[in-house]
């Protein structure tokens, strides 16, 4: 039965940040991916934003982690040529509401640090993004786009590098501590079952990290690690209207989502999304009923847009841990040897904005591993 040093379960962004960073200073590292190549669940299946940072509570792993990954996801990408670019957003207010909603959000950016926020009027507005409509706005300058298979790709090459032993078309279906050691079982893509040991194992598997915590023997429910699934579709605009607007444009934020924002492509192109709907299956079909409330919704701040513009595009599954209508919960990140489990890191609930800080949880977790 192989062993290993470090056994990392999933390869989203997450996952395989840790694998790259992890790497540089350990060896006999394996990272167990279910699917037939990376990124294939929430990594890829978003709006491939560079958050700022300014939506989170004081404090939270999601606040600080945003701010460092931010800044740290625009070095990496220039130093090894990931497409990006710098864009800008826009959070929009059309009424009084609004815009205390938005100065409570500029407010909540300056507590998390967040550098060069302005809240700005109509007049600047027409400037930035003449196709907008709005009458308030708060500029967050280092908010961007990304590509994020690109990004996947170059830290996935990294591990490799490094001797990080990758593997797909591996399922975890069991996880047990024995004699001081992980007993990993897994089932590949053709049937068979192995098993290999793990001095310590980090649970970066996304929207199935509850269970992988379950099967290690945690409660959790007991200890708020259950995941629910929140579906978010898009809509794509017609190309005819591609480089229409230079800026990410947000509304304001809802309690499970930043709202139904313009996407914007590298390539100049823009979709709409997402909704947020919680689900009990994850199903990747977009439900063309909801083009209405889409073109409804962004009608408001488009004013150029036609129903016709409209078509189904991608839709993703974020892991929440809220259920609807409950206080947003924050990341969990943490070793679990007072659940006698020493050598366990679970990362539980890992949603947005883990794109943005994926190089920043992955020194958080390091952090970690090198203190256990």
């Amino acid at each position: 039965m192989n062993r290993y040093r470090i056994a990392i379960i999933g390869a989203g962004s997450v996952g395989l940040a840790i694998a790259r960073r992890l790497s540089a200073t350990e060896k006999a590292i394996i990272l167990l991916e279910r699917h037939a190549t990376f990124g294939q669940d929430a990594s890829t299946r978003n709006s491939e934003v560079i958050h700022g940072g300014m939506y989170y509570p004081t404090d939270s792993l999601k606040a600080r982690l945003c701010v460092a990954g931010n800044r740290s996801l625009y070095e990496l990408c220039d130093r090894y040529d990931v497409p990006h670019r710098k864009t800008g957003k826009l959070i929009i207010a059309n009424s009084s509401a609004e815009r205390n909603e938005i100065e409570d959000i500029y407010r909540q950016g300056e507590i998390n640090g967040v550098p060069n926020l302005r809240l700005i009027d109509v007049l600047e507005i027409r400037r930035l993004e003449p196709q907008v409509r709005a009458r308030w706005a708060l500029l967050s300058p280092e908010s961007g786009i990304m590509d994020a298979v690109a990004l996947m790709r170059f830290f996935e090459q990294e591990a490799i590098a490094n001797g990080v032993s990758v593997r797909y078309n591996r399922e975890v279906i069991g996880l047990e501590k024995r004699a001081g050691l992980f007993r990993i079982t897994i089932r590949r893509s053709d049937g068979e079952i192995e098993e290999i040991l793990a001095e310590a194992v980090i649970n970066a598997a996304g929207l199935f990290a509850d269970n992988v915590a379950a099967m290690a023997g945690i409660d959790i429910v007991k200890n708020g690690y259950k995941i629910h699934w929140v579906k978010g579709e898009y809509f794509d605009v017609d190309r005819r209207h591609s480089g229409k607007m230079s800026h990410l444009i947000y509304p304001t934020p809802t309690p499970v989502s930043l709202g139904i924002h313009v996407r914007l492509r590298l390539d100049g192109s823009f979709a709409l999304g997402p909704n947020a709907i919680y689900v009990d299956a994850i199903n990747y079909d977009v439900d063309p009923k909801h083009l209405d409330d889409f073109y409804h919704g962004a009608k408001r701040y488009l004013p150029f847009l036609s129903k016709t513009d409209l078509t189904p595009g991608i839709t993703g599954i974020r892991a929440k841990l809220q259920t609807q209508g409950e206080p947003v919960r924050d990341f969990v990140i943490r070793h679990e040897a007072d659940k006698g489990l020493p050598g366990l890191i679970n990362l539980i609930g890992i949603d947005s904005p883990a794109l943005t800080a994926c190089p920043a949880i992955a020194e958080e977790v390091a952090g970690i591993y090198l203190n256990l």
